[in-house]
């Protein structure tokens, strides 16, 4: 296993969870559809990858995709059709279409919102299965639907693509109509076509800020935890292993104390932090420098997403309020409660209502916490992460 810290693993890098590629496989078996939810760097992707891997391995057709870089439904369309060509899915058909997009992608100036967001004229009278831009790829998917191979769509970074879509003309309506085209494309072709839906943001978090809930309410939730003290043990053992660096249990179980909320990622980064240092051998003292290592002011860089994510995803004011809820509890490592941190916002927006301000403060604590920043104990909330929490504190208050 490599010691890997930014992109998705697989194959021999993967750390294998079985009890959860086991739920992912059972709720697949049951013909549903999955929502797989968790906060961010706890390993969904590589963990749908080798879901993908072991579909294949049995036979039936996986394809994984990853939609962050599409900013239309024309690009996510091309996206679909590219990840079934690849898969060896009705070549021709797909080919005649793909022609059709790169035809319809010079004339974009020609396209008009339709019924699944971008409706294009790229077939004849003749020929209705390829009139619009949606009957075009629902009639790949009645091919599917009517072979013998199951097919798995693996969507990754479905709300990047919603986000993008979102700022362009009449976006609030193209987003809308995208997710419903989705889901009754999903009503409509049940039998061999399943979908799993993931990614860095929450597409639950996505459609709930937006009262469009009902566009998903047929995908069954999994959610995705960190790794237990015992399997984050066992991970560090294997990269210690593989990478010539024994770990004892004494320094495994220090730094998964010290990082408090052990994601995979996590682990890796303060791994690869002890290698660099160029320590032969790990005591308390290197787990230590590791963590501060991790923590001065050229390295808190590989955090910033964690920040730049609010301002993604949020409008201004949900983000201005969820980056000050931040940053008073980066101070507090104990938590604070829900009406501490409620005066700590007004005390900065002493002319809001403060009906208003805790209305927004619980959708935003729910949503902080399905995205891993927070977590609720005893109606206290605090960070999930030590590394998170220290970084917010250097970041914003020192």
């Amino acid at each position: 296993m490599r010691n890997i810290t930014g992109s998705p693993v697989e194959n021999d890098d993967f750390f294998e969870r079985p009890q959860d590629l086991a739920r992912l496989q059972r709720e697949l078996a049951n013909k549903a559809n999955v929502l797989l939810t968790a906060p961010r760097r706890v390993g969904k992707t590589s963990l749908v990858l080798r879901l993908c891997e072991r579909e294949r391995s049995a036979g039936r057709t996986a394809v994984f995709m990853n939609v962050e870089g599409c900013h239309d439904e024309l690009a996510f369309a091309e996206k679909l059709v590219d990840g079934l060509n690849e898969s060896g899915l009705h070549p021709e058909a797909l080919s005649r279409i793909s022609l059709a997009f790169r035809k319809a992608r010079k004339a974009l100036s020609g396209m008009k919102v339709g019924a699944a967001g971008v409706d294009m004229d790229m077939g004849t009278p003749e020929d209705p299965d390829h009139s619009t831009l949606g009957r075009a790829l629902e009639s790949i998917f009645r091919k599917i639907e009517s072979a013998e191979t199951p097919v798995l769509l693996a969507i990754d970074e479905m709300p990047e693509l919603l986000l993008a879509l979102g700022r362009q003309a009449q976006g609030t309506e193209r987003v809308s109509r995208l997710l419903h085209w989705l889901r009754a494309l999903r009503q409509t072709c049940r039998t061999k076509l399943r979908w799993i839906f993931l990614g860095s943001i929450g597409l639950d978090s996505f459609v709930d800020d937006r009262s469009l809930r009902k566009t998903i309410n047929d995908l069954i939730g999994l959610h995705l935890e960190a790794l237990s003290d015992k399997e984050a043990s066992q991970f560090l053992t294997r990269l210690g292993e593989s990478n010539g660096l024994s770990l004892a249990s004494k320094q495994r179980s220090l730094i998964i104390k010290r990082v408090g909320w052990p994601l995979p990622h996590h682990l890796q980064i303060v791994f690869h932090a002890i290698v660099d240092s160029g320590a032969r051998h790990v005591d308390a003292a290197a787990v230590e420098a590791a963590f501060a290592h991790l923590l001065q002011p050229e390295n808190l860089s590989q955090f910033d997403t964690w920040r730049q994510r609010l301002d993604e995803q949020f409008g201004q004011s949900d983000a201005n309020a969820a980056k000050d809820t931040l940053r008073h509890l980066c101070q507090h490592p104990d938590g604070r409660t829900r009406d501490q941190i409620l005066n700590a916002l007004m005390s900065t927006r002493q002319s809001a209502d403060p009906a208003a301000v805790e209305d927004q403060l619980s959708r935003l604590l729910l949503m902080l916490q399905r995205d891993g920043y927070l977590l609720e104990n005893d109606s206290r909330y605090a960070f999930r992460s030590f590394l998170l929490r220290e970084y917010w504190h250097r970041r914003e208050i020192r």
